[in-house]
């Protein structure tokens, strides 16, 4: 189990929770004992019984992983806040040294934590949509539409998904959500290396300082996870059952050349 050193300044870690098959009931008690009102609140507005699952079992995925780099706060002390655009972040004991992301999808949790730098993660169901062209066209910037549909057409679903997983990390990781237009960046993917981010004129920012990852997460999810600042940073996964057992599994990170169908 990852222990305080365990999480350098030139890593970051995912934390991942399949939150279906989280089901002892005693842990799940233990999970809403960790929840501060509003949380309580949150959880008890939604309808069907497994988004309020999720969303227990997200929440303390996230207070207990918060605790294994920071020991000397418990899980129910750590407190959050929004921003104007809605981004969560610590605040009170816990603020400054840590800074994490949140993801879900039908299924799966997704937590990533690094120190001093703000991450941006998502994942996506595959099945999530019956088509995507008119998504694609409606959001994407023209650069990558075209690139997309130049793909063969088994090949086009998985890259959608890529695509879309590495804006919203991007977004996520701006803290300023939608407020950002889909179309003012792009994401484009070489043949060799990593994924890269280009930016339409009068953006302010610059993709020098980004690093983006996009992983096999499994044949049925696509996931990505974008970080800025001047160090590279390393990407480690865990597979996480909050409060109860944690280990490392091999972080797949996807060649762009060699599409996962």
């Amino acid at each position: 189990m990852p222990s305080p050193d365990a999480l350098p300044s030139d890593e970051i870690h995912m934390h991942i929770a399949d939150d279906p098959a989280i089901t002892a009931p005693a842990l799940l008690a233990r999970y809403g004992a960790m929840l501060n009102p509003e949380e309580g609140a949150r959880r008890d507005r939604f309808h069907f019984a497994q988004h309020r699952h999720q969303f227990l079992v997200a929440r303390a995925l996230v207070r207990s992983t918060l605790s294994l780099y920071r020991p000397d706060i418990k899980p129910a002390e750590w407190q959050f806040a929004a921003n104007a655009y809605g981004r969560p972040r610590i605040v009170g004991d816990g603020a400054g040294a840590l800074d994490f992301n949140l993801s879900h999808t039908d299924g799966r949790i997704v937590l990533a934590v690094c120190r001093a730098r703000s991450p941006g993660v998502d994942i996506e169901r595959l099945d999530r949509l019956e088509t995507v062209a008119d998504i694609a066209a409606r959001f994407f910037a023209e650069t990558e539409t075209r690139a997309l549909f130049a793909l063969p057409p088994l090949m086009q679903r998985r890259r959608f998904f890529d695509l879309w997983t590495l804006k919203e990390a991007y977004i996520k990781a701006r803290g300023m959500g939608l407020s950002i237009p889909l179309t003012d960046f792009s994401i484009h993917f070489p043949a060799e290396g990593a994924p890269a981010i280009h930016f339409a004129d009068g953006v302010d920012d610059e993709a020098s300082r980004w690093q983006l990852w996009s992983f096999d997460a499994g044949g049925e999810y696509a996931l990505s996870l974008t970080i800025s600042g001047a160090v590279p940073l390393r990407p480690r996964q865990f597979q996480s059952i909050p409060l109860m057992d944690i280990k490392e599994i091999d972080c797949r990170i996807l060649a762009p050349a060699k599409l996962v169908l």
